[in-house]
């Protein structure tokens, strides 16, 4: 398709827009603790608020809806902005939800998160985040983005990270049933290397080590959930090529105490039943200090039965999270944050099965999982600028057993992370804002593998550090509607590495990569409800070693091998655009892009033992386009719309492997749209809300793989019926209402003998019907 052919139309909706006005900011934020002398009367909150900005410099975003008929009070004397804002609104109202330490939303008293939720075009207006690293309205972004809130995901019901992701253009999500998701975004996605898209608990960076991760996360408690798309390597580094996904947690509150508490009950079709807990309480300790504890119970039942149908729901499974988070603000001016995040499961045999819903029996592995994440962020705000330090450390288990290809297979992973950043950020809003930092990742991962079958009993260590320093900078032209951002990345890994088998230890390795890392783009903002914008920007990975039981295997068949894989990058570039209509009713947003991925790693198969080596490829071409609509046709009914094309191709043939020039990525669904819908209504004094919602994917492949066949196109429709009565809600839902059982990734073909084969794919959790009960005090 010519691409003239679809950026023409994207740039004319663009500028068909209608003009108008949601926030108001100043060129310049003000220090948390200065004081002002203030002499503002009393008189109407569009007249009060934007002279208040004015002479404070202070951030607000707000609809002007939101404050119409509104009266201020008169503020006099000398006092901080934000004492000043609360005694002009005191009793308007009008409630101050705080956005950052020079920034705060002003949004209608009593107006909740999740009655904000309810509207999906005024909720992607307004809502704030923090995808450069500094608070600001996802309206004015100039990145193909999604946030959605956890106010949102309470109200969908959604469970986990998949439920959270799975109708964001452009991202596709598969759930392994062993606590651990398979990501993609724009075509982005591989089961090789280091994480080739970002993954972010809260501040904290959640990477594997030559080896992607992306852990489940329950979605319980989450501020919000942010997906910025397109390489995020200038702020983002390693790994987030595709894009960053941010999973935000609900901060604690100081001087407010809050509770919520769930339980619930499904049962799912061919299954059991599924009971659930959840609850949270954010407790203030004096002034200065508040704790928020989150955890969560689930026994999800499973509904594959073992290969010879004797043993039913071998894939159940039991998952048990907690998170703490204290937040202390001892003087003005200085937040620290202190987390700690434990996820523990155990699982039967995943989500794998044949077409009768059965295990394969070349492959029945049960996994454990286990992680932790402990982190420190400190945030003080000097006159002009802001500086912020993070640690984090990361503890990642993931043992497995079971029968693999008919003999015994015993394997961990175990993976230990440290990481600290240091930047520092201008504190205005324009026309110059700013960050720079530096950023240290210390890792290492120990393997065992104990296969018999094969005569391994090997044992890997590797060992990574890497370093990196950035700056990225947007500057509004003073004559122009015009924003200049240009950011820059460097790189460097010192990977080494060690194996043994047997307690025979191989030489050891020791390799560097390094990489450079550019971001421009230039946006157009004529007014508040639009914005074009377009960008090249570069993401990144590190190399890694080849491991010793891929050489040992090849140099028996006599395939020569790399000792490492080179790193791979990608470019990628973008036009989007971002418009509000409708009187800021409908939102539209929409992105066509072009990526060129180099040196992507690929498997190299050994001969028929089953067993992989890793080369470079000459890379991959990706072309996509991806949309979006958010309309609230009335004040209580809504609908949203989404979809995203991708073609993402092979550049030239791999040797040694099935891959062709032109040859589609392994495992991409080329189309993925999205469907939802929302009622509210009165019933007997409570708020009633009725939600259905559809996603489809075209099947994914795997073409490398010769013996490989096709998934299936999977469409998956959703029902959530819920009443709320203050602090109460209650809830029937039907997740996988029309029982979609079809291939969900590319199916495997193992042979199991001269004349048979196992055939299997992942499956979905077939139709599950459940009830919840919520209770929720404060926040």
């Amino acid at each position: 398709m010519d691409p003239r052919l679809i950026v023409q139309p994207l740039v004319l909706a663009a500028f068909i827009a209608c003009s108008g006005g949601v926030h108001a900011q100043a060129p310049a934020a003000a220090a948390a603790g200065a004081q002002f002398t203030f002499d503002i009367p009393a008189q109407p909150a569009a007249d009060a608020l934007p002279r208040f900005i004015e002479q404070t410099r202070f951030q607000l975003l707000y609809s002007p809806e939101a404050v119409n008929g509104v009266t201020t009070r008169a503020v006099t004397g000398a006092m901080t902005a934000r004492e000043a804002l609360a005694r002009m609104l005191a009793g308007s109202g009008i409630e101050i939800a705080d956005t950052g330490h020079n920034a705060a939303t002003l949004r209608p008293t009593g107006a909740a998160e999740e009655q904000q939720a309810d509207s999906s075009a005024a909720s992607q207006s307004t809502i704030v985040v923090t995808a450069r690293k500094s608070a600001e309205r996802m309206f004015d972004v100039p990145i193909a983005m999604s946030a959605v809130t956890g106010a949102t995901l309470a109200r969908r019901g959604a469970a986990g990270i998949t439920e959270a992701l799975r109708d964001v253009p452009g991202v596709g999500i598969v759930d392994n049933g062993g606590g651990l998701v398979r990501l993609s975004i724009r075509g982005v996605a591989t089961s090789l290397g280091a994480n080739e898209n970002g993954y972010y608990l809260d501040d904290l960076p959640f990477t594997g080590v030559t080896v992607p991760i992306s852990p489940d996360v329950r979605a319980w408690d989450l501020e919000r959930v942010e997906v910025l798309r397109g390489p995020q390597g200038t702020l983002f580094g390693e790994g987030s090529m595709g894009g960053t996904v941010r999973i935000l947690t609900a901060r604690p509150r100081l001087g407010e105490f809050g509770f919520a508490g769930l339980v619930g009950v499904s049962r799912t079709d061919g299954g059991g039943t599924n009971p659930t807990a959840k609850a949270m309480v954010n407790v203030p300790l004096g002034e200065t200090v508040a704790l928020r504890v989150a955890a969560t119970h689930e026994n999800l039942s499973g509904w594959i039965s073992s290969a010879d149908g004797s043993v039913p729901r071998t894939n159940d499974s039991h998952v048990d999270t907690a998170r703490i988070r204290a937040r202390i603000e001892p003087v003005d001016r200085l937040s620290i944050d202190l987390s700690h995040w434990r996820y523990d499961a155990r699982f039967g045999a995943g989500n794998n099965a044949t077409e009768a819903g059965r295990q394969p029996s070349s492959a029945a592995l049960k996994p454990d999982l286990n992680y932790m994440l402990n982190g420190v962020t400190v945030n003080y705000d000097f006159d002009s600028v802001s500086l912020f330090y993070s640690y984090a450390r990361n503890t990642f288990s993931l043992p497995q057993t079971g029968s693999l290809l008919g003999g015994t297979l015993v394997s961990s992973i175990d993976i230990d992370v440290s990481s600290h950043e240091l930047r520092v950020a201008s504190q205005s809003a324009r026309p110059l804002r700013w960050t720079a930092g530096l950023y240290v990742r210390n890792a290492s991962r120990s393997d065992t593998l104990d296969f018999a079958l094969f005569g391994l009993n090997n044992a890997s260590d590797t060992d990574s550090h890497a370093r990196a320093a950035f700056a990225e900078a947007s500057y509004m032209l003073p004559s122009l509607p015009v924003e200049l951002t240009a950011g820059l990345r460097y790189y460097h890994d010192r990977l080494q590495g060690q194996d043994s088998n047997s307690g025979v230890p191989t030489a050891p390795t020791d390799f560097s990569f390094h990489s450079t890392n550019p971001r421009l783009s230039v946006a157009w903002k004529p007014n508040h409800d639009l914005q074009v914008y377009t960008s090249a920007s570069k993401g990144f990975r590190s190399g890694q070693n080849q491991g010793l039981v891929s050489l040992g295997i090849a140099d028996g068949l006599g395939i020569t091998l790399p000792p490492s894989i080179r790193p791979d990058s990608i470019w990628t570039y973008e036009l989007g655009t971002k418009a509000s209509l409708l009187d800021r009713r409908l939102i539209v947003e929409a992105a066509l892009f072009h990526s060129k991925w180099d040196d992507l790693a690929v498997r190299r198969p050994l001969g028929a033992t089953g067993f992989n080596g890793l080369i470079n490829s000459n890379g991959v071409v990706i072309d996509g386009i991806e949309a979006s609509m958010a309309w609230d046709v009335t004040p209580d009914f809504d609908l949203t719309l989404g979809g995203a094309y991708v073609d993402a191709r092979y550049k030239a043939d791999v040797p040694g492997t099935g891959i062709q020039k032109g040859m589609k990525v392994d495992e991409i669904s080329p189309l993925s749209v999205s469907a939802a819908t929302s009622y509210r209504f009165p019933a007997f004094g409570w708020q009633g809300t009725a939600r259905l919602g559809a996603v489809h994917t075209k099947a994914r492949e795997l073409p490398s793989f010769a013996l490989s066949q096709p998934g299936d196109a999977i469409t998956t429709v959703d029902a959530r019926l819920s009443f709320s009565n203050g602090p109460w809600t209650v809830a029937v839902y039907a997740d996988n209402l029309n029982n979609e059982r079809g291939a969900v990734s590319a199916r495997t073909v193992q042979p199991t003998g001269p004349d048979t084969s196992d055939v299997y794919a992942q499956r979905l959790r077939p139709r599950t019907l459940g009830m919840e009960l919520r209770y929720a005090l404060g926040r």
